[in-house]
């Protein structure tokens, strides 16, 4: 075979090639890459793989969120107090620890037995305070001990608010010399009671101001999506009233009068349509 054939041969394998090639890449009615069409018809540009297109691409969704109508409401509640607790006690002093403690006992051993025979028990009185310190005075030559100072306190608590003049009287003639406080509050269970009054008053307060929006804007409420709601503070208010039977013996005492008020908040998410 001369170099002329040799030419011709191996180019008619080339186009053999060429050809089959051709005719095994080619689909009827398949699209150029550069037409191909991703969700939310997004195009790749030619010479750019379809992997990062991907990494930019997010799916969004098709589903509608929800229509919502978002209210506060706030509530609140009060009763009169139905428990009283006074603070009381003795403060002895005296150039000799030993003995101002051994009278302080004794003097509040006097004290808890009168209270005792109000009908008063042990879980109705309790120590609050008890300190034992030194005194000392200041003067030209520096500092002068004086002695020393026991105190002790014990809180009492009743339910019977008519007891509060006894319960003082009854102390102060026993040998008590302090009386710290007098204050009234509510017990546990009507502080229960009254919390969840002003919850009832909160949600009424958002459903009121729910229903004139919706009245007003043609809307119905559907559903509640959420509820969540802000913690309570009972709020005191405070005067200077005494109470009578300390005004001629004792220093005059703050009393806590008048009602004892719960707020509540409350924060709803309406579904509305």
């Amino acid at each position: 075979m001369n170099k002329s054939q040799q030419v011709y041969a191996v180019t008619a394998i080339c186009l053999s090639i060429i050809m089959a090639g051709a005719i095994a890449a080619y689909k009827p009615g398949a699209l150029p890459e550069s037409t191909i069409k991703m969700p939310g018809d997004i195009r790749f540009p030619s010479g750019v793989g379809t992997s990062l297109g991907l990494e930019a691409f997010t799916y969004q969704g098709t589903e509608p969120q929800a229509k919502t109508l978002s209210i506060s409401g706030s509530g609140s509640a009060s009763a009169t107090a139905d428990e009283a607790t006074v603070t009381l006690g003795v403060q002895i002093e005296d150039l000799s620890a030993t003995k101002a403690i051994q009278d302080n006992a004794e003097a509040m051993s006097a004290i808890i037995a009168a209270l005792k025979d109000l009908g008063l028990t042990e879980d109705d009185i309790q120590t609050v305070s008890y300190s034992v310190y030194p005194r000392y005075d200041w003067t030209e030559a520096g500092q002068v001990f004086k002695g020393y100072t026991v105190t002790n306190l014990v809180q009492v608590t009743f339910s019977d608010l008519d007891m509060v003049g006894p319960v003082i009287d009854a102390a102060g003639e026993a040998g008590a010399n302090r009386v710290d406080g007098i204050s009234f509050q509510l017990s546990d269970a009507e502080m229960e009671e009254l919390k969840l009054n002003a919850y009832v008053a909160a949600i009424q307060d958002a459903q009121a101001k729910a229903d004139v929006i919706t009245e007003t804007l043609g809307i119905s409420i559907s559903g509640v999506q959420s509820v969540s709601e802000s913690s309570y503070v009972p709020s005191r208010q405070y005067t200077d009233a005494v109470a009578e039977s300390a005004k001629s013996s004792y220093a005059p005492t703050p009393i806590l009068e008048g009602s004892l008020t719960v707020t509540v908040s409350v924060y709803i998410v309406y579904l509305i349509e």
